[in-house]
């Protein structure tokens, strides 16, 4: 309902492709107005009449100095796996101790259609040694840290009948997601999930 405020806040996203990071961060920068209200400037940019990103004219407009803050404090530029001690402490300032949901997915180029059938062709590729095959354990992780109340994580055409040495990984994806503490060593509540189809 529009002028209805949310009770939901987006506290952190964290992306590490820089095109999908840059769109996070102005979606978030749109955030930090209230809604339907957005400065004209903002609309300025997205006509193409204040250079070709943000930064070259909206971010640095002295005015919205606190949005611009505001954004890049919640789109974050890291890697799942490889920045886990900056993400950690990133989401705990973000969330404080609330209660949270965690949306989103692991990496997915090991599974999907499109990345199986681009190694097809490559000599000498084992399924095993593709560290992103596991990737989704990184996702595992911040469940398990976080124990959110709900989390939705995002499939993609393969995951199903993606296999490592011949089993399936979507069983094991499956059965982690039940008990993602137990992934960690900690004790903690386990998750009934449901198919969002």
């Amino acid at each position: 309902v529009t002028g209805q405020k949310s009770p939901f806040k987006i506290a952190i996203s964290i992306e590490k492709e820089p095109s999908a990071h840059a769109t996070l961060t102005l979606r978030a920068f749109y955030r930090q107005f209230p809604h339907g209200k957005a400065p004209k400037e903002y609309y300025e940019f997205l006509k193409g009449n204040l250079g070709k990103t943000p930064e070259d004219k909206l971010y640095k407009n002295p005015k919205f100095s606190e949005q611009v803050k505001a954004a890049k404090e919640e789109a974050r530029c890291l890697t799942l796996g490889e920045d886990n001690k900056a993400i950690y402490k990133a989401i705990d300032k973000a969330i404080d101790g609330d209660k949270c949901i965690v949306i989103g997915g692991p990496p997915c180029q090991a599974y999907s259609l499109v990345g199986r059938a681009r190694r097809n062709g490559e000599p000498g590729y084992v399924a095993e040694d593709d560290h992103r095959n596991f990737l989704y354990k990184e996702y595992l992780k911040i469940l398990g840290r976080y124990e959110p109340i709900a989390f939705v994580m995002e499939n993609v055409k393969g995951m199903l009948s993606a296999e490592v040495g011949g089993i399936g990984l979507f069983d094991q994806i499956l059965g982690d997601l039940h008990d993602p503490c137990k992934f960690i060593g900690k004790k903690g509540e386990k998750y009934k999930i449901f198919s969002l189809v």
